[in-house]
């Protein structure tokens, strides 16, 4: 969890000073953990699981927030959200 951590401080420093920064964890119920940092000022979202990182853009969507590229989609309503994966199983996360 510290190197999670030590990941978004880094993604904080490395943010332009005006643009406004949110971290949520996310817990999902196929057991993944996500660590989220919402760029409000540029639209985009980098989310860290499976020891990964992915830089996402915010995309259209009818309502609350979506974010996705290259098959990995991220779509937040109030405190829930549902990740996609290609292969994998969709999964709905919680904010904790």
């Amino acid at each position: 969890m510290k190197q999670i951590g030590l990941v978004l401080l880094l993604l904080l420093c490395a943010t332009a000073a005006h643009a406004q920064v949110i971290f949520v964890s996310y817990g999902c119920a196929d057991g993944t953990q996500i660590s989220a940092a919402f760029y409000r000022g540029d639209n985009r979202a980098r989310l860290q699981f499976d020891g990964r990182v992915y830089a996402l853009p915010q995309r259209l969507s009818a309502s609350g927030a979506r974010y996705a590229k290259s098959g990995v989609s991220f779509w937040i309503k109030g405190q829930e959200a549902t990740l996609r994966r290609p292969k994998v199983k969709a999964t709905l996360c919680k904010a904790v």
